[in-house]
């Protein structure tokens, strides 16, 4: 038999259903940050017993053509659906199926309820069946296309356009449509042109940005996943991960280690975070509806792109699920090669990068703002943007963008900080950071044109000296006990706000005595553990009525 002799698929398609030769065959769809499968689309394969399996290409445009397509696609729903009953019964978790909707479907006054009858008839919900519709179908009736195509999502059905960017039309269908997913193909990528990746990324960031999902079919090798997975694309299908597989092949890949499917708490909870547009330059300020214009005419293509993040928090740990180039750079600079060593680092929880984060991962996921936090770690100036994305029963994902200061507006920033902090040392007598790791001690500011005290061998000795020169000697012991190195560590760590603090009359070299305020302060950093010395002066009525308080209240003094 001629394969391309169309009379024989019009004249055996009836024979074919009815002897079971036409078969739906599944290639999986994979989620680009997990790996593991998030559906299967559902394609129609006709396999004689005589001339063996024909390619769709030959006998599917015959099928259009002659107005028999409209059964073809019911029966491959229905395999769809029986396979979803079977794959339930055995035990195996139920991934989602996505079937192919033909434009002469649409003119089957019935089609709504013919599909309705075979979800019911299996008890298959209408959140498994996704529906792909080619951009090309709404081209034609528009009026009766915008009915159908309501009345399913309104029962619940998640829509997909297949193809989109293959019409002429494209951009009118999306502001005439709703649809929960674009489907894009490799052909835009055929030659892996900077040009093709360009119009790929900026068709990713528009969808992403009117709030549609992203899937790209047709991927066949790893440096294009790794394009797409960096472009935020959310879904790959291609030979590269599977090609199209029969019913018992797909069960076999399921029951093993190689193919793992998503939950379905696992779906709702990857769909919400899908909604973050890598390519944007405010990519949180989108997703929390905040940012008005999306970058649609400069996706981040070259280079390293946005400094972005996601990770996911734990109970008591946190992990990092993925990290673009451009974080990768921004961690190096603050002193960390490896995403590795950044999680072990964090997940201490004596750690500075702990005491740092917490509060604000905390925050971030209680009000589901952003939450903002600004810091200096290796020297370099850092402003760290979070966001959550999603949460469910024992974990949340919330987006990071990490970005160090690196542009002459962000050196400018850069300097006013310092300006600022120099002006906030001023206020202080004394500002001393200490190490106690190293067992040693670094006079930041005074304004005392003191001695120096931080060049003894020990930190002990340090404090010692200071005492003996500076404090009175009626608070001397008490000082020493305030700063007793073998407890105070542990009373900061200890402390619900991180820091210690007491009040002591200095002298600084004179004979006048004056009421100061000491505090030692945990210091957020990416470094060692680190420790901040401040000693204030308190002035006036507050100095005064320290002084009849420790009259006639010294115990509470210590």
């Amino acid at each position: 038999m001629d394969c391309g002799d169309e009379r024989f698929f019009t004249d055996h398609f009836r024979e074919a259903l009815d002897k079971g030769y036409i078969h739906a065959y599944y290639q999986p769809i994979y989620r680009s940050i997990t790996g593991k499968m998030m559906c299967a689309e559902s394609l129609a394969r006709w396999i004689d017993p005589d001339n063996g399996m024909f390619s769709p290409t030959d006998f599917i445009p015959v099928l259009e053509q002659n107005d028999l397509i409209f059964d073809l696609d019911m029966e491959i729903l229905r395999q769809t659906c029986e396979f979803y009953s079977e794959l339930r019964e055995r035990g195996t978790r139920v991934c989602t199926f996505s079937v192919n909707l033909s434009r002469q479907d649409f003119n089957h006054a019935e089609m709504f309820d013919r599909v309705t009858s075979i979800l019911e008839r299996y008890d298959v919900p209408y959140r498994a069946i996704k529906l792909e519709i080619t951009e090309s179908l709404m081209l034609e009736d528009h009026e009766r296309f915008s009915d159908v195509l309501q009345k399913f999502s309104d029962a619940g059905f998640s829509m997909w356009m297949d193809d989109f960017g293959s019409g002429y039309s494209s951009l009118n269908i999306l502001k005439n449509y709703n649809f929960d997913l674009m489907k894009f193909d490799m052909l835009f990528l055929k030659d892996f042109s900077l040009k093709g990746k360009k119009l790929l990324a900026a068709l990713i960031n528009m969808s992403k940005s009117l709030g549609i999902h992203t899937l790209t079919e047709g991927v066949e090798d790893e440096e294009q996943k790794d394009f797409l997975i960096a472009a935020g694309c959310e879904a790959l299908q291609g030979f590269y991960f599977s090609k199209p597989v029969a019913k018992m092949d797909l069960i076999t890949l399921l029951d093993g280690e190689s193919l793992v499917p998503e939950s379905c708490e696992d779906q709702s909870y990857w769909e919400q975070i899908g909604h973050l547009n890598f390519l944007s330059t405010h990519p949180l300020e989108e997703y929390s509806g905040t940012e008005l214009y999306a970058n649609f005419s400069n996706p981040q293509v070259q280079g390293e792109g946005v400094p972005l993040a996601l990770i996911e928090c734990f109970e008591d740990r946190v992990e990092y699920i993925y990290a673009s180039p451009g974080h990768m750079r921004s961690l190096k600079e603050l002193g960390y090669d490896s995403i590795e060593g950044l999680e072990k680092n964090f997940n201490d929880h004596r750690s500075d990068r702990y005491l740092l984060m917490k509060k604000s991962l905390d925050d971030a996921i209680r009000t589901g703002t952003i939450r903002k936090v600004d810091y200096v770690a290796n020297d370099v100036y850092c402003s760290l943007s979070i966001k959550l994305l999603a949460r469910k029963s024992d974990r949340a994902m919330l987006a990071l963008h990490l970005r160090t200061f690196d542009t002459e507006r962000e050196v400018e920033t850069a300097k006013e900080i310092i300006s600022y902090s120099n002006s906030l040392f001023a206020t202080y007598e004394l500002a001393v950071l200490i190490y106690p790791e190293k067992g040693i001690s670094n006079r930041i500011y005074t304004s005392n044109n003191l001695p120096v005290y931080d060049k003894e061998p020990t930190l002990d000795m340090s404090v010692k000296k200071f005492a003996a020169n500076e404090v009175d000697p009626v608070d001397q012991e008490r000082y020493l006990r305030f700063l007793d190195f073998s407890t105070v560590l542990e009373r900061v760590e200890n402390s619900p706000r991180g820091f210690v603090q007491g009040v002591f009359r200095m002298r600084w070299g004179g004979d006048c005595k004056i009421w100061h305020i000491a505090r030692l302060s945990r210091v957020p950093t990416f470094e060692e553990k680190t420790y901040i010395l401040t000693i204030q002066m308190i002035e006036g009525k507050e100095s005064a009525a320290l002084d009849k308080l420790y009259l006639e209240y010294p115990e509470m003094f210590g």
